[in-house]
């Protein structure tokens, strides 16, 4: 289930469920779980706070270079973002932008299955538009 803002902003991917060993932590990491992590304050809250970060780099703005980057992250069982990295990415400058403001995140609401928190898979794309 893919969901959409009104202008295709942040789009909250949710994946098919496969378990998968996390190198870092060597915890289940989740796809799909009963209540999926929560950004505080929702999606809403997500999409202003990621175009509040976003510094579009000056290469990129110089040469007109612009789309969506996709990062895939874990939200940890603190509700922590590690392991972000590009799913999809358009250019290296915009790329790097969108790694460093999904690690700029404070921390999130974690997902949780049968009442405990897991640690869960999640993919936002931020979408990098010159006005």
């Amino acid at each position: 289930e893919t969901e959409y803002d009104s202008v295709e902003n942040v789009l909250l991917l949710k994946k098919e469920n496969v378990e998968i060993k996390n190198e870092t932590t060597n915890d289940e990491v989740f796809y799909v779980v009963e209540d999926m992590p929560e950004f505080p304050g929702g999606e809403t809250a997500l999409r202003k706070e990621i175009t509040g970060l976003i510094q579009y780099p000056d290469i990129a703005v110089e040469n007109d270079i612009h789309g969506k980057v996709f990062v895939s992250f874990v939200v940890a069982k603190n509700g922590e973002i590690n392991d972000a990295k590009i799913a999809r990415g358009v250019h290296p400058a915009l790329n790097k932008e969108a790694l460093r403001v999904i690690n700029s995140l404070p921390q999130w609401k974690p997902g949780t299955q049968k009442g405990e928190a897991v640690n869960v898979s999640y993919t936002v794309p931020i979408n990098f538009a010159l006005q």
